[in-house]
């Protein structure tokens, strides 16, 4: 997985501007087979998009003005919608009765076929990426997805490179669980590797996001990878 997401996450490094982030994300949804990206960073409890890129530049309109149409699902349906997995596909299903419209707005721009990416900060879903078309994607393609999605979301907030201050640290047990995670191996699978408890991994894993300061385990591993911290 590593090698999946390396060149990503080295160019979102370099990162100056929303547009530049579009283009990474452009390039990682062709590299993954899908025909186009968008990002969505919603406004607090979901009341509308704070920022929108996206990566289908005739589509970039239309965000406007489904943000501000009775189109839109209400904001308990979107988080029941997007809640329950790292990677979600959505397709003509999640349309129900009622839905002709908003089937009809997402068919003529290309956003039926999904391939969405909650993300999640402190529990609470803060935003949400959707890769548009059908390819099929095993374990550590996903991983690599989502680790893609929430360096690029980060980097809304700050576009700018980061370095791991001087006085940072991590111990050898720090980076061979980080290292393993970074391979797309669950908690109970860096235990067996190291004959350690799921819990002393997780620990771990909670400790080096307490020294980097990053949001979650995704955010964790992304910053890693990175920063080049596990070669």
């Amino acid at each position: 997985m590593l090698a999946i997401v390396e060149r990503y996450l080295h160019s979102l490094t370099s990162a100056r501007s929303p547009a530049e982030i579009t283009r990474v994300l452009g390039e990682a949804a062709h590299g993954f087979g899908f025909r186009s990206a968008y990002l969505i960073e919603y406004r607090d409890k979901f009341t509308g998009a704070q920022t929108v890129l996206d990566t289908n530049a005739s589509r970039r309109a239309w965000w406007d003005e489904y943000f501000a149409s009775d189109l839109r699902p209400t904001p308990r349906d979107v988080a029941a919608s997007l809640a329950g997995g790292i990677i979600l596909r959505l397709d003509t299903t999640r349309f129900g009765p009622g839905s002709e419209r908003l089937r009809a707005a997402c068919e003529a721009h290309d956003v039926i076929d999904v391939v969405a990416v909650p993300v999640s900060e402190g529990g609470v879903l803060v935003g949400v990426a959707g890769f548009c078309g059908t390819p099929a994607l095993d374990r550590s393609q996903e991983m690599a997805l989502q680790l893609i999605v929430y360096s690029a979301f980060a980097h809304l907030h700050t576009a700018q490179p980061t370095t791991l201050p001087s006085d940072v640290r991590l111990t050898p047990r720090e980076r061979e669980v980080l290292r393993l995670s970074a391979e797309g191996l669950t908690s109970a699978e860096i235990a067996t590797e190291l004959g350690m408890s799921a819990r002393t991994a997780n620990q771990h894993i909670d400790n080096v996001a307490d020294k980097l300061g990053t949001r979650n385990r995704a955010h964790t591993v992304a910053e890693i990878v990175r920063r080049g911290l596990l070669n």
